[in-house]
């Protein structure tokens, strides 16, 4: 059998983003929505009758928007000859402990979708461990081919390039499973040796500046082999940031205009001062150092004539300079 999986799908309102003229809606709300019929149709266009999400199918915990529940549930109508195997993430629950409540109870009544609210396992020897107050117990002391669950590991890295610490690692799981499929961390990684193949499939889209210059995906596993192949998902605006030189400028910013017209987020840094001409069509972040240890600036001046020294020295506008000054005035009289 082979099934589709993905993960961190965080439906929400997103009602700050601006709007979407073709399907008017959000924005990221329109892309979660595009990505996820384009995997849809992939199961079609590939004979493939099994969908799993492994969490976080929902943003809010505690608050359910009416517009996002209703993507969901069309999804679901439209691929109805799909079966879909649906598990709770941490964002799916509300509460905590034994306390907690679903905010996917909704879909027991759904005939093509299996919610997966407790630890189960099936014939095909996949063990499903969804997000709760005692699902690591549950993991260390079972055993199956296949672990899909929802929880951070000690060796997974967030978008941030950094490890954190967690209740279970890779030597709790090897010996075990031999394949691992997990939601949680939004950064598509895996960890793969000789004893044993874990996936975090990563959000399908990119959700914000924090999953910049990532491409996403879904991942088509073959329960038989175990085998796995990872597939870029399409639909999305992506974030881009570029890092502008004097070598590279012309061919950074003809890259950046092309992301852009694309519908790409696109930023470009220059920590380097570099004449770019009229970029006033892209969002450049400057972050180049300014030397001001020879502004001509002594312990004899008074704090104004400082203050403006450094502004210029920061390039501030003249014509915003003394805004400038009475706000930073105002501040050191409160301290």
């Amino acid at each position: 059998m082979k099934f589709v999986y993905t993960a961190d799908i965080h439906l929400s309102k997103y009602g700050q983003d601006k709007m979407e003229e073709k399907s008017n809606l959000p924005e990221r709300l329109h892309s979660i929505k595009e990505t996820l019929y384009n995997i849809g149709n992939y199961c079609h266009d590939n004979d493939i009758r099994k969908f799993i999400i492994g969490g976080d199918v929902l943003h809010n915990k505690s608050i359910i928007y009416s517009v996002a529940q209703e993507i969901l549930l069309d999804f679901f109508d439209a691929y109805g000859d799909i079966e879909f195997w649906v598990i709770d993430g941490n964002h799916d629950l509300s509460g905590k402990g034994t306390e907690a409540i679903s905010s996917l109870r909704s879909l027991r009544s759904v005939s093509n979708v299996v919610w997966i609210s407790q630890h189960s396992s099936n014939n095909t020897n996949i063990l499903f461990v969804p997000y709760s107050h005692n699902m690591i117990k549950t993991i260390k002391e079972s055993k199956a081919d296949i672990l899909i669950s929802h929880f951070g590991l000690n060796e997974g890295i967030l978008n941030s390039g950094i490890s954190i610490i967690a209740d279970i690692g890779l030597k709790d799981l090897i010996g075990k499973y031999k394949l691992v499929l997990l939601g949680h961390y939004h950064k598509p990684q895996e960890i793969i040796n000789d004893r044993i193949s874990l996936y975090y499939t990563g959000s399908p889209i990119a959700l914000d500046w924090g999953e910049k210059n990532e491409d996403k995906r879904f991942l088509v596993v073959d329960t038989e082999t175990l085998k796995v192949e990872s597939i870029p998902t399409t639909g999305y605006k992506k974030y881009l940031e570029y890092e502008i030189t004097e070598e590279n400028k012309q061919e950074i910013l003809e890259i950046a205009r092309q992301e852009k017209k694309c519908g790409s987020y696109v930023k470009i840094v220059q920590k380097t001062k570099i004449e770019l001409g009229d970029v006033s069509d892209l969002n450049i972040i400057d972050k180049s150092e300014v030397d001001i240890t020879n502004r001509g600036i002594s312990s004899s001046m008074s704090k104004a004539d400082i203050f403006k020294r450094y502004a210029e020295a920061k390039e501030i506008p003249e014509n915003e300079i003394e805004n400038y000054l009475n706000v930073a005035s105002q501040l050191i009289e409160g301290i």
